[in-house]
């Protein structure tokens, strides 16, 4: 570390120092520059520019309409380096505006948003595996009609009531839950049909609806969007809502499925209240806080 030349400011010293860095990203080495004031705290004078905060402002804004954005989305958007970006993140996480994942951020603040399939199904994957786990083994048992909706955790369930080789009837709307147990023989699959929703390989129209009113289970195991005391069980799409209540509605017990991000979050359409839960099922990273206040309101475990 090297310090420069001091200066005075509003009648305090600063010093100025520098470090290098090494960007795995992009495979390159750089010297950063950080002002440090005369009680040794650093002061980020970059972050706190004019052009940082409007870009930090930006970042906030696509974490808020898409939920999960990917580090390539940041700087293909913003025009901005790898390296630009990365501090950007790390500056917005310590404000908690947001949670670092590999390779990207997912939004800390604000309303959930409908993010993607294929970024949902490897968010927060090993959590999901393990409420799976914990969901076939405990509630899943031999002859059940069993609905899943489209969310990524009902996938990993369906995927383990696979392996496990449990004879049981499937009822979904969800295309990659019904590609999946096509060819099982020891699974009576009922999808509904209707337009498929390519971005969230689902279908959830009219047409759809109407099928899966005629639909009963025993179990429905819902995936939310967001899980809130105040906000109750919650839902970011108005077409999908339409067929999750109907699942509610069709269901003899309700399992809500949902890793620890999806909590004290609110999306836009309400699905459900508490008292109408059998149980929520999440994973053990949720705080034990959290765990005790949902306590009060309902029945509430974690995954192994």
């Amino acid at each position: 570390m090297t310090f420069f030349n001091a200066y005075n400011f509003n009648n305090n010293i600063y010093y100025t120092k520098s470090y290098n860095f090494y960007d795995d990203g992009i495979d390159t080495f750089f010297r950063l520059y950080v002002t440090i004031d005369n009680k040794g705290m650093e002061v980020d004078k970059m972050n706190n520019s004019k052009k940082a905060k409007i870009r930090q402002s930006k970042i906030r804004d696509m974490l808020l309409k898409q939920d999960v954005v990917t580090l390539q989305e940041f700087c293909e958007s913003l025009q901005a380096s790898t390296a630009t970006i990365r501090n950007d993140l790390t500056f917005l996480e310590k404000e908690g505006v947001l949670k670092r994942v590999i390779g990207g951020a997912i939004s800390c603040e604000g309303t959930p948003r409908n993010t993607g399939y294929h970024t949902r199904i490897n968010l927060y994957k090993e959590e999901k595996e393990s409420i799976a786990k914990y969901v076939v083994k405990k509630y899943v048992k031999k002859g059940m009609r069993i609905a899943l909706d489209a969310g990524s955790t009902n996938h990993y369930i369906a995927l383990e009531i696979v392996r496990q080789e449990i004879p049981c009837t499937i009822i979904t709307y969800s295309f990659n839950i019904s590609s999946l147990c096509a060819n099982i023989n020891f699974i009576d699959l009922y999808c509904v049909g209707g337009k498929l929703d390519r971005e969230h390989n689902a279908f959830h129209d009219e047409i759809a609806n109407v099928s899966m009113k005629k639909l009963e289970s025993d179990v429905y195991f819902l995936s939310p969007n967001g899980i809130d005391v105040k906000a109750k069980i919650s839902s970011s799409a108005l077409e999908e809502s339409d067929m999750k209540r109907i699942m509610i509605e069709n269901a003899k017990d309700i399992y809500i499925v949902a890793d620890h991000s999806k909590f004290n979050k609110r999306a836009e359409y309400p699905l459900l209240e508490f008292s109408k839960v059998t149980a929520i099922i999440s994973d053990v990273k949720l705080e034990k806080k959290e765990v005790d206040k949902y306590k009060l309101i309902c029945n509430i475990a974690q995954s192994k």
